[in-house]
């Protein structure tokens, strides 16, 4: 369980590096918000279409990692 929290945390963090600091997921990642808030603000700044696609692509990432 710690393995796939920490792949999440990676994750949120290459996400981060692509995103330009004035958008809202950039600073929800910055300031420590739960990933459901980023994915959430992702889609505000229309980096996702809908909340269930960031889920699939961390699931899919976790299990990639695994």
């Amino acid at each position: 369980m710690e393995e796939n929290v920490s792949r999440l945390e990676d994750l949120i963090t290459e996400f981060r590096q692509v995103l330009p600091a004035q958008c809202e997921a950039a600073q929800a990642i910055d300031q420590g918000e739960p990933w459901e808030q980023i994915a959430l603000k992702a889609i505000e700044d229309g980096y996702i279409e809908f909340a269930e696609q960031f889920n699939q692509f961390v699931e899919t990432c976790l299990r990639r990692g695994t």
